[in-house]
């Protein structure tokens, strides 16, 4: 009789296994993570919170991700605080986490003992503190996007100025800029064609490989490769933004999308890049 009742037990586990992978029965449904994503022209070229939402919406497992994002060409953090905006949101809706982004090449001012009394910098340093204070009282995880230089010294004071507010803030540095070199250099200095311009805006490439490393800090697992549905327009870094307005509801900018798929065989290198080096 224990033998029959552990065949049955067994029958009945096969079962129950069966009917929840049969066809009929949903998909156990994901978790949902807020991400506000505060910077410039370096986030809404290639619509970087876009990317970042398909990543996590191409994923079998794993939690999906829904975006708010404030943005204006060339500004600095402490525009965002003047204008409020990002504030209003930070303070008046839930988010699991915030990214925030410094304007191109200006946290390498920390590595310097002359530039990092000059107001620019100082001013820099308190609006970090005063984002990260806000955040951490709402409850969100802080998030700092490493930028890129356009050579190897200004990427190291890059790198250095912003493990500096991540000490003084308690927030995250995530290096991407560091993986995009790595990337570069590990290709003989090729393809140049991760940046479009002088002010090194990135490529579609190179957004993608940045997405990749921000999923993995958000999520704390790797994206694998998976056709990516891009419902969303690849904006040019030209394009015309309100600092009063989240980029996920600017109309005028989202009427632009013209949807396609990047087939998962495109992926592959971009994932690696992001990788952490080991």
């Amino acid at each position: 009789m224990k033998r029959l009742g552990l065949l049955l037990l067994l029958l009945g586990a096969g079962i129950a296994h069966a009917a929840a992978q049969s066809p009929g029965n949903p998909p156990p449904q994901r978790p949902t993570l807020r991400v506000l994503l505060i910077g410039n022209s370096l986030i809404y070229t290639n619509n970087l919170p876009g990317l970042l939402r398909s990543l996590a919406r191409a994923q079998d497992t794993g939690p999906l991700i829904e975006t708010g994002t404030y943005v204006m060409p060339g500004a600095e953090l402490a525009q965002h605080w003047k204008s409020g905006a990002a504030v209003k949101a930070l303070e008046q809706e839930h988010w699991d986490a915030v990214i925030l982004q410094e304007r191109g090449g200006l946290l390498a001012c920390l590595a310097s003992p002359a530039q990092k009394e000059q107001d620019g910098c100082r001013n820099s340093l308190r609006t970090h503190r005063r984002f990260a204070e806000l955040a951490e009282r709402r409850g969100a995880r802080v998030l700092l996007l490493g930028t890129w230089g356009p050579d190897a010294t200004w990427q190291d004071n890059l790198d250095r100025g912003l493990r500096q507010v991540a000490r003084e803030t308690g927030a995250t540095p995530v290096m991407a800029g560091t993986r995009l070199r790595a990337y570069e250099a590990a290709s003989g200095g090729k393809p140049k064609s991760l940046f479009t311009d002088d002010s090194l805006h990135p490529s579609l490439p190179a957004s993608l490989i940045v997405a990749a490393v921000l999923y993995r800090e958000i999520t704390g697992a790797p994206a694998k490769a998976a056709n990516l549905r891009l419902d969303f327009p690849l904006l040019p870094p030209g394009a015309r933004m309100g600092d009063n307005l989240p980029l996920e509801r600017n109309e005028a900018l989202n009427a632009l999308a013209r949807p396609v798929t990047l087939g998962a065989g495109e992926l592959p290198p971009l994932l690696e890049a992001a990788q952490p080096a080991h």
